[in-house]
């Protein structure tokens, strides 16, 4: 039966065709499919299913049969398909409640699309679904969306199945080769390996094409699918989530050191590594391009400083920077306007004795409290605050410190 609407508005849905005799496992994917946007025709036999097919009407743009059948098996329905000229680009997957060897050479004999084998997740069949279904079976190229079906998604359903190939961005910023159910080689802004796999997972977005086709290069390392759903993906889990609830990728911020050196001696010694990358720059995504920490633990660790004050936003930090230079502070290396002597309580004395006005000396004044000192730079360049602070006038033998331009190298710095 079909399962799903089948009014006027559902015939532009892909319909899948569902072949197994277990109705518990059948009902399982048919939901899920159904859920995903399929419509599906569930039949419990391989007769059922030719007859199925045999019918008038709109094809089915995707075959999912199951290898043990009461009637048959799975191979000899695909070759019977296959053998159909009506129906030979037909896309088929066959699905195996037990794992033999000696099933991958039957399912590539056959001509079928791709093997799956127990355990099976609802999730990767429909993700073969998406990828597969309403392209002509033996295509060397699918294409896809991260919008449509994540990165994550489609490398899980790639390394259930038997085949090989590569998943490229269409921007080129990198890909992942698999073959036979391992991840072999990856490739992401500028890394190789594990970790360019990682980050690609994370941080790729936009089109991307599924190649498939022999993966004869060694590769630089290797990961199965266990590994992958039980480290690589609840990391990538945390990533997402944080990432909706907390701190934009785009973000820039910068440390407040005052609040750091308060709360310095609660926080873990490796902080030091994640603190060391925000100078109000670069943005969150580049920090943690470049974070040696997992994506998501470096991301829990910003979130933390942030909410801890640690970090503060950039153009937080701007606005006061402008604030405090104001709008009367003389322009670099521009000369100050004359100042009385009894007007300022700090003069710039020249000696009335030397004609060369170049050999000025400034003279801080000794009473009241030190002020900043602001240099202002022409053009976009950020302005420099230079707080030079009081000096006792003193003499060193007999000659003023001021007047003999004495001043200790790290005086104000």
């Amino acid at each position: 039966m079909w399962t799903g609407t089948r009014r006027r508005a559902s015939r532009g849905r892909s319909r899948v065709l569902l072949v197994d005799s277990d109705v518990n496992a059948q009902a399982l994917l048919a939901a899920g499919l159904a859920e995903a946007g399929f419509e599906v025709l569930m039949v419990g036999g391989a007769h059922a299913a030719l007859e199925a097919l045999a019918q008038d009407g709109q094809l089915p743009h995707l075959i999912l049969s199951e290898v043990e059948l009461p009637d048959g098996d799975g191979f000899s329905f695909c070759g019977q398909v296959r053998a159909d000229a009506r129906l030979a680009h037909v896309p088929v997957v066959l699905l195996a409640r037990r794992q033999e060897d000696f099933h991958k050479d039957l399912a590539g004999g056959v001509g079928a699309d791709d093997y799956l084998s127990q355990p099976v997740l609802v999730q990767d069949v429909v993700a073969l679904a998406r990828l597969k279904a309403g392209r002509r079976t033996g295509e060397a190229t699918y294409e896809s969306h991260t919008a449509r079906l994540p990165l994550a998604h489609v490398a899980r359903a790639l390394l259930a199945g038997v085949r090989s190939g590569r998943v490229v961005l269409s921007e080129g910023e990198g890909w992942f080769a698999f073959r036979h159910g391992l991840v072999v080689d990856a490739v992401f802004h500028g890394e190789r390996g594990s970790l360019a796999f990682r980050r690609m997972l994370c941080f790729g977005s936009g089109a991307y094409a599924v190649a498939l086709g022999p993966e004869l290069h060694k590769g630089s390392f290797t990961m199965d699918r266990a590994y992958l759903c039980e480290t690589v993906l609840p990391g990538l889990e945390r990533f997402d989530a944080l990432r909706a609830r907390g701190l934009p990728l785009a973000s820039r911020l910068t440390v407040d050191f005052a609040r750091l050196a308060e709360v310095l001696s609660t926080l873990p010694e490796d902080v030091g590594e994640v603190v060391r990358l925000f100078d109000g720059r670069r943005t969150l995504r580049a920090m943690l391009m470049e974070c040696p920490f997992p994506e998501a633990v470096a991301y829990e660790a910003s979130t933390r400083l942030f909410a801890l004050g640690v970090l503060v936003p950039a153009c937080l930090v701007e606005e006061r920077e402008r604030a405090r230079c104001g709008a009367t502070v003389p322009g670099f290396f521009e000369p100050a306007p004359s100042v009385e002597p009894e007007a300022s309580p700090a003069a710039v004395a020249v000696d009335a004795a030397e004609p060369d006005a170049s050999e000025a000396s400034l003279d801080f004044a000794v009473d009241g409290p030190s002020e900043p000192l602001t240099l202002v730079g022409g053009g976009a360049q950020p302005p420099v605050i230079l707080t030079f602070p009081k000096k006792p006038a003193h003499t060193v033998g007999g000659t003023d410190a001021a007047g003999s331009g004495a001043v200790p190298d790290d005086a104000g710095m």
